[in-house]
């Protein structure tokens, strides 16, 4: 049961990340309907054109997998942003229910559907996924992208349990703190060395306590999929990297280092995949 200053806390964390999110989505003014358009076969949001170089695609593709068949099945988008992951799931047969706090966010994927023909297939609804206004056992299916790691997880995980049917599937890419480099950079670059900070103020990587939190609520099944690591890539960030020789040889760094498996955990992004206990 939440107390009152816990629940206090959680509302201001809340409006803080639906009022980054606005001032986020509400920057790009030109919307250029060739960006948003989201196709069957797209594999990363061409808004965001440096995903391509993250192996984004094998993330995608690996949430896709753990889903299984998504035909006329009704899965929750969490956290749904400007609307990529919502649309290309509708345009590939399911019926999507796509909730984010962000009202500017929503408003942006609610035209991206629109141009993208995905709009019938599609409810948008402004909540927290730490209040899901659903009924019990709603979905048969839940996913998301880079959404966990903004939320109060010891809320919003019996909730994602609570909304889905005993034994659906869920993945969610995340950023992953397993490690300490990559953690250590991301607190001392973003807002120097020409690094953009891009990230709100309470978000955190998903680490031990984390993982302990999801596990606590979903069982053994919750795992974390490495199809590849990200780590000697994400130097990209900095400008002397930026160029396609030095990107060409931090992949292949990262997939020197993706054979050696105890080493797959220090990867920037992984996929969490669980299913949904009977009972």
């Amino acid at each position: 049961m939440t107390v009152p200053n816990q629940s206090q806390d959680l509302d201001a964390k809340l409006g803080r990340e639906a009022e980054f999110w606005d001032r986020t989505a509400r920057a790009d003014e030109t919307r250029d309907p060739a960006l948003y358009r989201v196709l069957k076969s797209d594999r990363h949001d061409r808004n965001m054109p440096w995903l391509p170089r993250l192996g984004f695609a094998s993330y995608l593709d690996s949430l896709l997998h753990h889903l299984g068949d998504i035909r006329d099945k009704r899965i929750l988008d969490l956290g749904c942003g400007t609307g990529f992951l919502a649309s290309l799931l509708a345009a590939n047969g399911a019926q999507v229910d796509a909730v984010d706090v962000s009202q500017a966010s929503l408003d942006i994927a609610s035209w991206r559907a629109g141009i993208s023909g995905t709009a019938g297939r599609i409810r948008f609804h402004r909540a927290p996924a730490e209040a899901l206004d659903f009924p019990d056992a709603t979905f048969d299916a839940a996913c998301g992208a880079f959404v966990l790691h903004h939320l109060d997880l010891v809320v919003a995980t019996p909730e994602l349990r609570r909304v889905l049917r005993p034994g659906a599937p869920a993945a969610f890419i995340e950023t992953a703190g397993g490690s300490p480099v990559l953690m250590a950079a991301r607190r001392m670059l973003p807002g120097r060395l020409g690094i953009e900070k891009a990230s709100s103020s309470d978000e955190a990587p998903l680490g031990q306590a984390a993982r302990a939190t999801l596990a606590a609520t979903f069982g053994p099944s919750v795992t974390f999929m490495y199809p590849q690591t990200l780590f000697f890539r994400m130097l990209g960030y900095l400008p002397p990297f930026h160029l396609r020789p030095a990107q060409f040889v931090l992949a292949g760094m990262d997939a020197a280092m993706h054979a050696i498996t105890p080493l797959r955990s220090w990867s920037y992004y992984t996929v969490v995949g669980m299913t949904c206990p009977a009972g």
